[in-house]
Parts: structure tokens; C-alpha cells; sequence
């Protein structure tokens, strides 16, 4: 896994951009036009991101996302719902060629776990990769992403602190996922109708609730592009947007991730 990373340190944007952004830069780092890429962002307004798989509204309560202005966008990962506010998102493109074509989708998340579990331990974290299999449950709560504790979910203490969703295509991979920074229990019982009524906050952590204070956004941008040097032994060089992945991102957010025929296809 020997190999120049380009690390992305975005402002925060709309969710169209933010899924479309990621997509084309997994486009790039397939064809060969970009390095792997780590890349860290936020979000301008809280925002719902529903699987690619996921069918609307996928145990997500509409209504309540409208009186509260939190608009839907669908990624082109899998999983289930996220609610995107008070977090620090990350996305990883890496070329599938040599060593990560041969791994299969756990070890593909347990590797990239790897730089993330190294960043926190900067921190003074310490985490680990929640447990293989399939998730119980009765579907309704499947609907949100952060109600699964099972593999790629990262933990702290048995509580879930980062959620992750990855996509294959034939040159490339692209795995993103949320770090929460703070955790609002109201906030997730409003839009996700089976979100816990008691004890809403079990299961769920965040650093505020870890370290006492939450790092500043590029702080802790600076921390995991850190802990992904440590995990793989490798540069990890900032770099910026090529002209070529920013028109692709452009042209995807107007024309897809911005739609509604492709947020309520399902």
C-alpha cells in the first residue's frame, strides 16, 4: 500500500456537490488523472444522505426534514441514512489495481480503518472496527446508519463514533464516511421515526462526548491526514481539485446528485 496520497481539505458545501465531488473524484483516481486521495469536508446545512440501495423515505421522516429545512441527497454508496450535521466527513478514492483489487469488501474497510483508528489514537482514542456479520434488527431501524454497531462501523467503548458506505467500480474504490463531532439525540428521534424514544443517545458517541471539547475542524483534518501517514507508512502530500474533477463534479451535481428523479428514484 506503498503509494503518494493527495489529501483534499475542502470548505463545506451543499450535499449535491459534496456526493458529486466525491464521485468524480473517484473517476479521476481510476483513470489514472489523480493519486489516491484522502479527502476531508463538512457540510453547509444538515443534511440526510440516503444509500444508493435505500428506498424512499427509508425510515426517514420527510415531513420533519422540510419543517427543518434539511434537504436529501442519495449517494452512490450503499448503506443506510445519515444525518450529516456536526461532523467531520472523510472520502477515500484509491485505483483498483495491484494490492486493493484483490481485497474483498471487509478488508477493504478494515484497511481503511486503519488510517482512521490511527488518526484518532493522535487523539488519545482509542478505537476499533465493530464486529462481521449481519446486522439484527427488524429493518425499521436499519433505516439510519448510525443504529448499526456491526462492521464498517468504527467504536469507542462499544458506541459507534464514525459510519462508512463504499462503492466499486471497475478502476476505482470510493469509501466515505461521518465522524460526529457532536451528537443531537432530538435531532435523530425527529427524522428517524424508529430512532430509540428511551436512552436515544445509546450506542452513539461523538468527540465532544469523548474529549470534553471538540478540535477545530482543520485541526482535526490535520490529525487524521497525520494518522494516515502513521497507519500506511506513506506521504500523505496536500494537494488541490484538478480543472478536469471539478467540471465532472459540476456537471454531476446539476445533472444527478441535485435532481429529484435521482434522490427519490427508489
Amino acid at each position: 500500500m506503498a503509494m503518494e496520497w493527495r489529501v483534499l481539505r475542502d470548505d463545506p458545501a451543499g450535499g449535491a456537490w459534496n456526493m458529486a465531488a466525491d464521485e468524480a473524484m473517484a473517476r479521476a483516481v481510476g483513470e489514472g488523472q489523480a493519486p489516491p486521495t484522502l479527502r476531508l469536508y463538512a457540510w453547509t446545512v444538515p443534511t440526510v444522505s440516503l444509500g444508493y440501495l435505500q428506498r424512499t423515505p427509508g425510515g426517514v421522516d420527510l415531513a420533519a426534514c422540510r419543517q427543518r429545512g434539511i434537504p436529501l441527497v442519495r449517494r452512490v454508496t450503499g448503506g443506510r441514512a445519515v444525518l450529516h450535521a456536526d461532523e467531520l466527513t472523510y472520502s477515500v478514492a484509491v485505483p483498483l489495481r495491484g494490492p486493493w483489487r484483490t481485497l474483498s469488501v471487509p478488508e477493504a474497510f478494515g484497511l481503511i480503518a486503519r488510517g482512521l483508528i490511527a488518526g484518532l489514537l493522535r487523539l488519545g482514542i482509542t478505537a476499533d472496527v465493530g464486529e462481521g456479520g449481519n446486522p439484527s434488527g427488524d429493518g425499521r431501524e436499519a433505516g439510519a446508519c448510525f443504529l448499526l454497531r456491526r462492521m464498517p462501523a468504527i467504536l469507542v467503548g462499544g458506541r459507534k463514533l464514525i459510519g462508512s458506505a463504499q462503492r466499486r467500480w471497475d478502476r476505482s474504490l470510493l469509501q466515505h464516511g461521518s465522524l460526529l463531532l457532536h451528537f443531537d439525540p432530538s435531532l435523530h428521534q425527529a427524522i428517524f421515526p424508529a430512532w430509540p424514544r428511551q436512552d436515544p443517545a445509546a450506542g452513539v458517541t461523538c468527540l465532544q462526548a469523548i474529549l470534553g471539547q471538540t478540535p477545530h475542524p482543520r485541526d482535526l483534518a490535520s490529525v487524521l491526514a497525520a494518522g494516515w501517514r502513521d497507519a500506511f507508512d506513506t506521504p500523505c502530500v496536500p494537494g488541490e481539485w484538478t480543472l478536469a474533477e471539478r467540471t465532472v463534479a459540476d456537471d454531476l451535481a446539476r445533472s444527478r446528485y441535485g435532481t429529484p428523479a435521482w434522490t427519490f428514484q427508489r
